[in-house]
């Protein structure tokens, strides 16, 4: 169904300030909404707009990445088991097994 459907790709989106004229006779005249309620909260709204007229932040912006303060530790520990495997497999390749064994 969607597989194929229409995409636009070069769309630009800008923030304006609201048509506080246009909004208010669609919301009071087209879908009954209390004048009153309808110019306060446009208020707002531009109050708002001009508090914020800066772009939008990143969302990484908000995270900051944090070393792990047992890195060293867990590192050095990680090493030693490693060695400690490697020391492991050296021992264990000298005769012995099912086909090292004499008949």
């Amino acid at each position: 169904l969607f597989n194929e459907h229409e995409v636009l790709e070069n769309v630009e989106l800008k923030w304006k300030d609201c048509q506080a004229e246009e909004l208010t006779k669609f919301l009071v005249d087209q879908m009954g909404f209390s004048e009153d309620r309808v110019k306060s909260n446009i208020e707002k709204l531009q109050k708002a707009m001009k508090k914020n007229s800066k772009p939008q932040m990143r969302m990484d912006s908000f995270f900051k990445v944090k070393e792990n303060p047992n890195s060293a530790k867990i590192a050095a520990k990680r090493k030693a088991a490693k060695e400690a495997e490697g020391a492991k497999k050296k021992k264990g390749k000298k005769g012995g097994g099912f086909y090292g064994k004499k008949r």
